[in-house]
């Protein structure tokens, strides 16, 4: 009975639904409808009262500050020293009685950190400063935070009059006022630095504010909590308290995560949702490596055998799942068919390369005998026996390489230049001493194996078209080993056309048909294809231009002994 395989599809989707999607949609649920209910409601309105209360008791504590800075002027202390300074001008007498008045008043009150007063007549120099103990300040350093904000605390206290006004200097927040005479002029200007810890602590610790800011309007704004004041609307609580001496505004930025500290009863959602993900994970890994992983690494391998020359060779993965299964039974098909396809191609490429080679020694012979045959007929007629007899011989010698009676269609190079000699032997008689032959070919390459009869056809067309108009021609043959290849160059002084080089361009094209040739023009396209269907595409016959009017054809031939 065929065992039932299920898609990858399926599987992933029912491990996701089981493991991952119906938790998260019952956590969600949950989670949606306590944020809902009344429950969530009524905290953040407990939350809005909290802040409200809080910003209150603030409000409550800047009330008692202004009015500890209307002390000294209920105190007669300040104004009958004043009044007897105007008469006798003593200082020494008025700072003895205003600073035991503002050291009894300030000195030992922890809502301030220091108070500063600062005579009409002469303020930068007639100071009265009174440090609270409490607070942690040595006097210099009030002296230079008082240097630092004095022009500000005047400048702002000259549009006063007999009101109060705030003032934020880095941190630092001042409740300043003017004292008065009982005529209304000015006696001087008190400045209380002021505690923001005091009077706005309480604001700073509500558990649910992320961000905490108040403002004195309108020169004052601290941000108690959170690096940057909370912006207005969306997520953020306002309260607003109007004062006849200030305006008192609060933000607070809620943390909405604080509105699910009191659900107890849903503390086990984390921990189930961990645990979920936590299955998710270890199925996921399990399957991906069972179902995907795996019959990929089988796939790859498989592949890896074939790229490596193991045609035909079967897998199997086992995986349970159609996709694979159908990949596997195609891969083993596909291996078996290009072992079958390799086979049938490797037969028929040796008999088609058995049959061209065949047919292309054939072209050579019958165009080599007629140029000989004519050669040995000139040159019977215009010499003695003798030299008759030895171009015979060295026909002989050509026709029994062309022939090839023993079936072998490679021979060492030292074989391949009897055959050239002959040749050679034949075309000195015809042109005498017009031609002239260097051979340079070294004794350890003698016994390289090239094909039969591939020099021959190169040094004919190199004689044919070396003789020049002038009558006299020089064919010089050379031979060097390059690593794996052996180069055979043939050159010539015959000079080269530029429609000769299209005409030999086309000639050595490897798909170029030769058939509408003329078969003296057929033969370094045949010694070309030979080498190619030999050694391959890197190897063949090259013709170029040299310095001049010489010419050279260059034999590339794999190196084998």
């Amino acid at each position: 009975m065929e065992k039932r395989t299920h898609s990858l599809r399926q599987q992933m989707s029912l491990i996701i639904l089981l493991c991952w999607l119906l938790p998260m949609v019952i956590a969600a649920t949950v989670v949606g409808w306590y944020l809902l209910s009344g429950a969530g409601r009524q905290k953040e309105l407990a939350m809005y009262q909290q802040f409200q209360l809080n910003l209150q008791l603030g409000a409550d504590r800047v009330n008692s500050a202004v009015e500890a800075s209307r002390l000294p002027s209920y105190d007669p202390e300040l104004r009958e020293g004043w009044n007897q300074y105007r008469r006798d001008e003593n200082y020494a007498m008025l700072y003895r009685r205003s600073s035991a008045l503002f050291s009894r008043l300030y000195q030992s009150d922890s809502r301030f950190f220091y108070g500063v007063f600062c005579f009409a007549d002469d303020p930068e120099n007639r100071v009265i400063t009174v440090v609270n103990g409490s607070a942690g300040l040595f006097h210099n350093q009030v002296r230079e935070q008082w240097t630092a904000d004095t022009e500000a605390v005047r400048a702002l206290a000259a549009g006063l009059d007999t009101n109060v006004g705030f003032l934020e200097r880095e941190g630092r927040v001042y409740l300043v006022r003017n004292m008065m005479d009982s005529g209304y002029r000015p006696i001087g200007v008190l400045a209380l630095a002021m505690d923001p810890d005091y009077f706005f602590g309480d604001l700073a610790l509500l558990p649910w504010a992320s961000a905490v800011s108040v403002s004195l309007e309108p020169e004052v704004v601290l941000t108690l909590k959170g690096t940057a004041p909370p912006q207005p609307g969306g997520r953020a609580l306002e309260h607003t308290i109007q004062s006849r001496d200030y305006i008192l505004r609060g933000t607070a930025s809620v943390d909405y995560a604080a509105l699910l500290t009191g659900a107890e009863s849903y503390r086990w959602l984390l921990p189930a949702m961990g645990l979920s993900l936590l299955l998710l994970l270890a199925f996921t890994f399990r399957f991906f490596r069972q179902k995907i992983s795996q019959p990929i690494q089988v796939l790859m391998e498989g592949a890896g055998r074939i790229r490596q020359g193991e045609l035909g060779c079967q897998i199997e993965t086992g995986t349970g799942s159609r996709e694979f299964q159908y990949l596997t039974d195609s891969f083993n098909q596909m291996s078996g068919q290009l072992r079958r396809q390799f086979d049938r191609l490797y037969q028929e490429e040796l008999a088609r390369r058995d049959a061209q080679i065949k047919a292309l020694q054939a072209h050579i012979t019958p165009h080599f005998l007629n140029n000989t045959l004519e050669i040995i007929n000139w040159q019977a007629r215009m010499s003695g026996d003798v030299k008759a007899s030895k171009m015979i011989e060295a026909l002989s010698t050509v026709l029994d390489a062309a022939l090839d009676r023993r079936g072998s269609p490679q021979v060492r190079l030292a074989e391949e230049m009897t055959y050239v000699n002959a040749y050679l032997y034949i075309v000195k008689e015809r042109y005498g001493k017009r031609l002239t032959v260097d051979v340079d070919l070294p004794n350890e390459l003698m016994d390289c194996l090239v094909p039969r009869l591939i020099l021959q056809p190169v040094i004919e067309n190199a004689v044919e078209h070396g003789i020049g108009p002038s009558g006299q021609g020089h064919v010089s043959l050379r031979g060097l080993r390059q690593g794996e290849r052996l180069i055979l160059e043939i050159e010539n002084n015959g000079g080269l056309s530029e429609e000769d080089e299209r005409h030999i361009a086309c000639l050595l094209s490897p798909d170029y048909d030769t058939q509408n040739e003329p078969s003296g023009n057929i033969g370094i396209a045949t010694v070309n294809q030979r080498l190619r269907i030999f050694y391959g595409p890197d190897c063949g016959l090259t013709i170029t231009r040299g310095e001049g009017t010489q010419v050279i054809a260059r034999l590339t031939v794999g190196a084998r002994t």
